[in-house]
């Protein structure tokens, strides 16, 4: 049935006078005529008696208003949602984070939903390779991870560098970087490479640059067990600023310079990717302020 006759049969029960609701409904009063005559035919019957006291639904017309009141409130309902969801005030955001952004996502998506509160966000940590992966695959809508590799398909805005560094347990000398080599009598604890390809290779590009080996003794899955291991007292290791920053103070650590010691970690998400909760994502973590001096 149409939406436009029914709302237009409506005004016309509520206003109780042609010339009322055709002036309410922005028409003439033959154009509003023409629809309740075209809504009867469509329903088989009078749904409205013209007298001197105006215009009054019949019987069909009554039962006809008891559907229609909630058929309409229902369509602009879901007319609001639309509107609401084609500005980016509503809807889904599947969002991808590591080790390096583990204060800064949160506490950037916590302004956003401050601002679009209608929205539901999941958050999930994961390397940034996997991370690229499922964002080339359509399984996930934005990212705070490493750039991905210039092929276009992939949009990558920066909003804090990540440092390496050198972390020791409590109680053990921090060497000075020409004499890191001393630490391999302890040994180093390491990520996995196959969980976290980017970090070993950003490790291996500061090493080689170094001119230094670390002696692995143990790999870990996650980064958490790297830095857990070490507190323990059972290795050193290379890991994200950032990263170890928002573990607490469980161990030491410091920075390392030099070549392959830094690196670019920003939001992430597919270039031709239009929706608009998406976009004003974006357009809030590009407009936050001081991100780039964590």
């Amino acid at each position: 049935m149409d939406l436009k006759l029914l709302r237009s049969f409506v005004e016309l029960v509520e206003a109780g006078h042609y010339g009322k609701a055709a002036a309410r409904l922005c028409v003439t009063q033959s154009t509003l005529t023409k629809q309740i005559q075209a809504l009867e035919a469509a329903v088989g019957g009078v749904l409205v008696e013209r007298g001197r006291h105006g215009a009054r639904p019949t019987a069909l017309g009554e039962l006809l208003l008891a559907e229609a009141r909630p058929l309409i409130k229902s369509s602009e309902e879901a007319d609001a949602r639309l509107r609401r969801a084609s500005a980016g005030l509503t809807g889904r955001l599947d969002i991808g984070f590591g080790i390096s952004t583990l204060i800064a996502a949160p506490a950037l998506i916590a302004g956003f939903r401050q601002r679009v509160p209608d929205c539901r966000i999941t958050l999930d940590d994961m390397a940034s390779r996997r991370q690229h992966e499922r964002l080339s695959a359509g399984r996930l809508d934005v990212g705070f991870c490493r750039a991905p590799e210039a092929d276009g398909e992939l949009s990558f805005a920066p909003i804090l560098t990540e440092h390496l560094a050198l972390i020791t347990p409590h109680g053990v000398a921090l060497p000075a970087p020409d004499r890191l080599g001393d630490l391999n009598d302890l040994g180093f604890v390491a990520l996995s490479p196959r969980r976290g390809p980017g970090l070993d290779a950003q490790i291996g590009t500061w090493c080689e640059a170094a001119g230094f080996r670390p002696r692995v003794v143990q790999q870990a899955d996650d980064i958490l067990t790297v830095h857990a291991v070490v507190a323990a007292g059972l290795g050193a290791a290379l890991l994200p600023w950032h990263g170890v920053e928002a573990l607490g103070g469980r161990t030491q650590h410091t920075r390392l310079s030099g070549k392959g010691a830094s690196w670019p970690i920003g939001l992430c998400w597919r270039t031709t990717d239009t929706n608009p909760l998406l976009l004003r994502f974006i357009d809030h973590v590009r407009g936050t302020g001081g991100m780039q001096a964590l």
